[in-house]
């Protein structure tokens, strides 16, 4: 950003986090969320190097994934532990809670990839679902995991956002983005 900004006719700047995208391929939650969050540090650092009154910085991703939370865990469960229901207080229980099969579950999973497990479940413990290399367990068997169809959300802050809100036709943010660089498309 700092030599990009040295431009005076201004710059265009793409950053994706392309490890997100490889780590829900491969059925991999902790290392998804990881870089999730070292892509929201990046872009907290874009936030700080910039005049927001002449850039326009846009957030969002182009498709979803097959992740989903399942269950009912307590606030403050361990997103990556096994699922604990809300006990007296509000607290989590010290059990985890049991399927119909008495095995615990996780609270995050997918519907499809590498992380299917022939059609039975083990008997999952903390230590194996929070350790890095875990792969979540998945519904349906793939080699690796696949894109879903939901809508994603965009975010923006500086000129123009007040155009971009929730989730919308990509098409438009070309207009949005033309528009901030001062092209008037048709």
């Amino acid at each position: 950003i700092d030599i990009l900004s040295r431009n005076k006719k201004g710059f265009f700047l793409m950053v994706e986090g392309g490890r997100i995208d490889m780590a829900h391929h491969d059925g991999n939650a902790f290392r998804a969320l990881t870089e999730t969050i070292e892509f929201s540090n990046a872009v907290k650092t874009a936030l700080s190097r910039v005049n927001l009154d002449e850039t326009l910085i846009i957030v969002t991703a182009d498709h979803s994934h097959t992740f989903t939370i399942g269950g009912y865990p307590a606030r403050g469960n361990n997103i990556l532990g096994l699922i604990r229901e809300a006990g007296p207080g509000l607290v989590p229980d010290k059990d985890p809670k049991l399927d119909l099969q008495k095995k615990p579950m996780t609270t995050l999973g997918y519907a499809n990839g590498p992380g299917y497990r022939n059609g039975t479940r083990p008997i999952l413990t903390d230590k194996e679902v929070t350790d890095p290399n875990f792969k979540q367990e998945a519904a349906v068997p793939l080699t690796s995991e696949t894109h879903a169809g939901e809508d994603v959300p965009i975010f923006a802050d500086g000129v123009n956002a007040y155009l971009i809100r929730g989730s919308m036709e990509e098409s438009w943010l070309f207009y949005v983005m033309a528009d901030a660089f001062g092209f008037h498309i048709k």
